[in-house]
């Protein structure tokens, strides 16, 4: 049963909006500016869209369209009743379709047009030079891990073989970018720093076929019976992912957070990953009990003021008790019972001596004061000085806060102990926009105010802000992975001088794209001093970033990411910052003759 309202559902949304459209058709009674009036207000993905309709296009109340007609005039009605529709919804449908990359990005359709020139598509180049990148970065990593390649190269050979055949016979599935970021992306971190996890993740690979269920299971059965099992942890993990985000996130999206819950869940070892672990699974298993209260809170919000009963506040009030009195006693009992299981000793304790007790503790009681001085200062003061600024703007300032807070005094101080509070940082985020997404009182409705003002297109797709979510998750994995800094430097570098340039001074744009050449040289720039800055004045990232990262190599790595984020269609905020990770790590091994 999915926690959210049909209103946040687009599907449910253009059903109803379909149903209606069809009754007012077929009904000889109804006039158009009615259904005008009716439309105005649709709602999609929890937000409300206006349709720009001009007085051209709706008929006069006492002309003949209006009136009874004969079936074809029923009929012409109907399709521009379905055009109108198509106004409100085809806009938001059109943007999904482009960042999924099944489209060129496009803010018409005369632009798809006008691309397709003696049968070339201007699309197709931006997906040619992104495949490349995907594609070469796979090389790089079998060059360095050719070993673990050898060894496991019939399984490796069965599972290749197994995908190109799936994706060759379903071709409607096969979005090259898509494609390429689902089966290749995991496989290429599994190559650069775990690849005794690569069988895992080649079964992952194969689990994610666009096949039915009894074909999936019988294939991994027939793959590695031993770890037939995983198939079915899979489904379940993307399940539920899918239930809670509904269309916040694409296909492509989706699989790879299954692929990544499933490789935390089985190969957790580091304390910042077992903790990381228990709290995000132990948040999901308390969503069960949780879920008839946090639906009669929804049902609650969803009703019109006059018609709420009497003391809907205090009994909303008493619904969110349960559901906070639901997810302590699961912290206390699940969460804790598990971190004791793999810690060997009390969490609680365990985190005392940690931050208390250590002979690193004066360090971390620093950090932790350095960071809480910094959101103490930046927040009242971007809270108050944003409504000047650009939505854009006010979401890059937030990266320069990253950088000021976690690059001078995070992972070259003690990468542990960054890990492990992005972990905790991570575990707040989601649970904070849980609340903000069920309407759970008191603390719901003033997180959706805080946070409405740095939303974009994106945000509205579906009942999830996934923009604050996916920008510390760019941060967090490089350092989950191996405490390296590629992310905030790749975000809080990077990708704000590459918005602030381009908006400024772009005018030459990538390919079929809103990004500009003059954005993409900025990202270069900044990308490359700030990997020169993080490595040669910044105390302790010479061993994290590798003593053997060359000039030559960081400026490679800066402009291969910087192609990226310009013609990638997936969300830049993480993607971009992993695949920086990478070459960076690649670098280090594999240098350039």
């Amino acid at each position: 049963m999915s926690l959210f309202p049909p209103a946040f559902s687009v599907k449910q949304s253009r059903r109803t909006a379909a149903k209606y459209v069809d009754s007012v058709a077929v009904s000889p009674k109804t006039s158009v500016p009615s259904l005008q009036l009716s439309l105005q207000s649709s709602t999609v993905g929890g937000s409300s869209y206006s349709s720009s309709l001009s007085s051209a296009d709706v008929p006069a109340e006492n002309s003949p369209e209006s009136r009874n007609g004969t079936d074809d005039e029923a009929d012409s009605r109907r399709y521009r009743v379905l055009q109108w529709t198509n106004g409100i919804h085809g806009n938001k449908a059109r943007r999904r379709r482009s960042r999924h990359n099944k489209y060129p990005r496009t803010r018409n359709n005369v632009k798809v047009l006008d691309g397709v020139k003696d049968g070339y598509n201007l699309g197709f180049r931006k997906k040619c030079v992104e495949s490349f990148l995907i594609i070469s970065l796979l090389a790089l990593a079998i060059q360095h891990n050719w070993v673990a390649v050898s060894e496991n190269a019939k399984f490796i050979g069965i599972c290749a073989s197994i995908l190109v055949t799936v994706l060759v016979l379903r071709q409607d599935y096969w979005a090259m970018p898509s494609v390429l970021y689902i089966y290749l992306f995991p496989i290429i971190l599994t190559l650069t720093d775990y690849p005794q996890h690569l069988r895992l993740n080649l079964l992952l690979a194969v689990s994610a076929l666009p096949l039915p269920t009894e074909i999936l299971s019988n294939l991994s059965l027939a793959v590695s019976p031993q770890d037939a099992g995983i198939y079915y942890l899979y489904s379940s993990v993307t399940e539920i992912v899918c239930t809670l985000t509904t269309t916040s996130l694409s296909p492509a999206e989706i699989s790879l957070a299954g692929t990544l819950l499933v490789n935390l869940l089985l190969n957790a070892q580091q304390v910042d990953m077992i903790f990381l672990r228990a709290l995000l699974f132990g948040s999901l298993l308390s969503l069960w009990p949780a879920t008839p209260f946090v639906l009669k809170i929804m049902e609650l919000t969803r009703l019109p003021r006059h018609r709420r009963p009497e003391g809907s506040t205090k009994l909303k009030m008493k619904y969110a008790y349960g559901v906070y009195a639901i997810f302590v006693a699961n912290v206390l009992i699940f969460v804790r019972w598990h971190l004791q299981s793999s810690l060997g000793r009390d969490p609680f304790a365990y985190m005392i001596d940690y931050l208390f007790l250590s002979k690193e503790s004066h360090r971390r009681l620093g950090m932790l004061g350095y960071w809480a001085t910094w959101l103490a200062v930046g927040i009242p003061w971007i809270q108050k000085s944003s409504d000047a600024w650009t939505v854009d703007t006010r979401r890059k300032v937030w990266h320069g806060l990253v950088v000021g807070m976690f690059l001078v005094s995070g992972v070259g101080w003690d990468a542990t102990f960054t890990s492990l509070s992005m972990a905790i940082a991570l575990t707040l985020f989601l649970f904070s926009e849980f609340l903000r997404a069920t309407t759970i009182p008191p603390l719901g409705v003033h997180i959706h105010d805080a946070l409405k003002k740095y939303t974009d297109e994106r945000d509205t797709c579906g009942p999830i802000i996934v923009s604050h979510i996916f920008l510390l998750l760019g941060i967090s994995v490089p350092i989950f992975l191996s405490s390296s800094p590629a992310g905030i430097i790749c975000l809080g570098f990077g990708d704000a001088c590459a918005s602030i340039i381009g908006r400024r001074f772009g005018k030459h744009r990538w390919f079929d794209s809103d990004k500009t050449l003059e954005g993409t040289a900025g990202f270069i720039a900044a990308a490359f001093i700030g990997l020169m800055i993080t490595k040669y004045t910044l105390s302790g990232y010479d061993n994290i970033l590798g003593p053997d990262l060359t000039v030559r190599w960081a400026f490679l790595s800066a402009v291969s990411t910087a192609v990226l984020e310009a013609t990638s269609g997936m969300n830049d905020n993480v993607i971009v910052p992993v695949y920086m990770y990478v070459i960076l790590r690649l670098g280090t091994r594999v240098q350039l003759a």
